[in-house]
Order: structure tokens, then C-alpha cells, then sequence
């Protein structure tokens, strides 16, 4: 999967570009609807865009502004000089919850809101406790002690990690934190982060836009070449993206909504998947590669157009008709672990056109 997705200026025109993909497909036409989008120049390509506008499903100057949005999706990934990695709920996870901090803000909450959020300045438990004109923390402090005893790596931590260094890509771990959850990242992680960035030492919380040029700059790369992953939508993935970066989400429950089911990865080693294989790969398996991603695509477009149908029949339908829409969505909502039975034979089809045109 490619890294970037095309970008629209409204939904309908996101809905026109999934219209005409699920249109061809439906037609067993999808490698006609690839190169619609991924070779405009190709003769083949342009009497397919040109029938779709004299048939006036979609403006001459709307089909200009797909190819457009299309150039991202089909663009060679874009390079990749760091990933940034989250920490809680990406990297690790803690046993046992007690939240210290939470409880000192509540026993002072008008204080509280006067002072920066122990997340944005270097301070620990019992300073804060402090600042706040609370008594010394022995509870809270015994609180955080259990947290930390508890913090541990998720399984695929450090595998992932290895891959990405193995790679020659810097990795940084940037996350939101206070002082005391930072050691023990690492004294767990140790040797295999370069970047280390927190929010108490940037002084700036994410999302915003200064956390994010803050670690650019200390990983010395551009925007556009990090990849941020992480498992909060808001600070992980939107943060990301609002500051010129890429992301990926990790879901580990598998619960993401179809939008965002094309950034989400369910394990860490899926967020940057080892690029070394395609370099090793024959001619054929690199065209099958490339086959089998476009279809995924289309294939996926297909069940977003009809589960917006089944949707709209759930607002209006009977009661009967609710359930056996319900089920409906239930069954095939996503079908992308499912045999591949239905893509078949736009694989073959297209395997057949690709090497026909080779040799004639």
C-alpha cells in the first residue's frame, strides 16, 4: 500500500472518482480503470476517459482534477528518512492503570488551569504536587510507582524496530508524556531510538504544528520524508498530517471505520513494511504486485459504495429490511480477508493484457 491516498476538494468528487472505479470494475473491466487513472497517455486509457465523459458521468474538467488527485495514489512511495513512533498504545503498554497525575489535577483543579500541563514541562510527581499547593504525594507517588513497574513492550516492539533500522531509516520516539514515564521507555528500547522526543522536554503537546517541526528538525529531515505511527487519531495521525508529515494508525483491535481503514495497520511491523524484497523480486512477481494492490483498491471501493447504500437503507427501510441490511454489512462490510475468488479474474485479465502488450 502506497503511503499517500489521493486528496479531493469535496466529497462528491471523491464519490465520482469511487463511481467510476467501481463502475469499470463491475464491468470485469478493472485494468482498463487502473490505467485510466495511472496512464492517461496510454491510447487504450484515453477511449475509456473519453466514452466516461461523452456519456456524462463525469466533466471533462472533473476528470482533469481526478487525474490529478490520482497522481498521488499511483506515485512511487514517497522516501522515507525517519519513522516516529508513539509510545503508549504503540510501542508499550501499562499493566496497571492508576493515572497519578489525574489525581493530583483533581484534588486542585482551579490551579490546575493556571499552570502547564506536567505533559509540557520538565517536572516530576511531587514538584507538581507542589506547584500546585498540594501535600506531598505519598499515595499518588505510589501510584505512579506501581505504573511504572507495570510498563511493558507489546510483542511486536521490537521486531519492528529492528526491520526499520535494518532499513538505514532513523527512528525516533515521540510522544506525550511526563518526566518519570520517560525512563523506563528507555531503559526498555535502549540502543535502537536515535530521536528521543517528548512533550515535557518540547514544551509543546500534540497535535500541534510546533511538536512536530520540533522533531523534524532534530531528526534532520524534511516533513514529508517522516512517518509518524501512532494509535491516537487526533494527536497521531491528523497532528501528522496538518504538519505536512505522513502517518499510519495503529489499530490492534481491528475496529478502525472504513476511512481510515487505508492508513490503519493492526500490527506495528505493517506501519513500515520491510522494503527490501522488491529489489529481489522477478519482473513477474513485481507485475503481480502491483495488480494485486490496484485490486485491493478497487475491490475495497466497491464495498465502501455499497455499504453507503445499505447505510442510507437502514435510516429508511421496515424494520425487516433494517435487519437484512444489518447483516449484510455485518457479512461483507470488509471483505479483504476473504478468498480472493471474487478478483481472480481481473488478475488473470490483467496479467493477459500486460504480457500481450509486451510482446506484440
Amino acid at each position: 500500500m502506497s503511503d499517500a491516498l489521493p486528496s479531493f476538494r469535496t466529497p462528491a468528487e471523491q464519490a465520482v472518482y469511487a463511481a467510476v472505479l467501481h463502475d469499470l470494475a463491475g464491468r470485469d473491466r478493472g485494468d482498463k480503470a487502473v490505467m485510466v487513472f495511472r496512464e492517461p497517455t496510454d491510447p487504450d486509457a484515453a477511449v475509456v476517459a473519453d466514452a466516461m465523459i461523452r456519456a456524462g458521468r463525469v466533466s471533462d474538467t472533473l476528470y482533469a482534477r481526478l487525474l490529478a488527485a490520482a497522481d498521488r495514489l499511483y506515485a512511487s512511495p514517497p522516501v522515507t528518512r525517519a519513522v516516529a513512533f508513539d509510545a503508549f498504545g504503540t510501542l508499550v503498554h501499562i499493566g496497571r492503570k492508576r493515572h497519578p497525575f489525574e489525581r493530583l489535577i483533581r484534588q486542585a483543579r482551579d490551579q490546575a488551569q493556571t499552570l502547564p500541563s506536567p505533559m509540557a514541562q520538565l517536572i516530576d510527581l511531587a514538584d507538581y504536587a507542589a506547584a500546585l499547593g498540594l501535600p506531598h504525594p505519598d499515595a499518588e507517588l505510589a501510584m505512579l510507582d506501581q505504573e511504572l513497574a507495570t510498563i511493558a513492550l507489546f510483542p511486536d516492539t521490537l521486531d519492528a524496530l529492528r526491520r526499520v533500522r535494518e532499513q538505514g531509516v532513523r527512528i525516533a520516539v515521540a510522544s506525550n508524556l511526563a518526566l518519570p514515564y520517560a525512563f523506563p521507555l528507555k531503559a526498555l528500547l535502549g540502543d535502537l531510538v536515535d530521536i528521543w522526543h517528548f512533550s515535557f522536554d518540547a514544551g509543546v503537546i500534540k497535535p500541534d504544528r510546533a511538536f512536530y517541526a520540533g522533531l523534524t528538525a532534530r531528526l534532520g529531515c524534511e516533513a514529508s520524508e517522516l512517518l509518524m505511527v501512532g494509535d491516537t487519531w487526533r494527536d497521531d495521525i491528523v497532528g501528522a498530517v496538518e504538519a505536512v508529515s505522513r502517518a499510519r494508525w495503529i489499530d490492534r483491535e481491528g475496529c478502525a471505520s472504513h476511512a481510515r481503514r487505508f492508513i490503519a495497520a493492526r500490527e506495528l511491523g505493517d506501519a513500515y513494511p520491510d522494503r527490501r524484497r522488491a529489489g529481489q523480486m522477478t519482473e513477474l512477481e513485481l507485475v503481480r504486485s502491483s495488480i494485486d494492490a490496484n485490486l485491493n483498491y478497487l475491490h475495497t471501493q466497491r464495498w465502501a459504495l455499497q455499504a453507503a447504500r445499505l447505510r442510507q437503507t437502514l435510516k429508511n427501510a421496515p424494520e425487516a429490511e433494517k435487519a437484512a441490511a444489518k447483516r449484510v454489512l455485518d457479512d461483507h462490510y470488509d471483505t479483504r480477508g476473504q478468498p480472493e475468488t471474487s478478483r481472480a479474474p481481473l488478475m488473470r485479465n490483467a496479467i493477459v493484457t500486460i504480457a500481450a502488450r509486451k510482446h506484440a
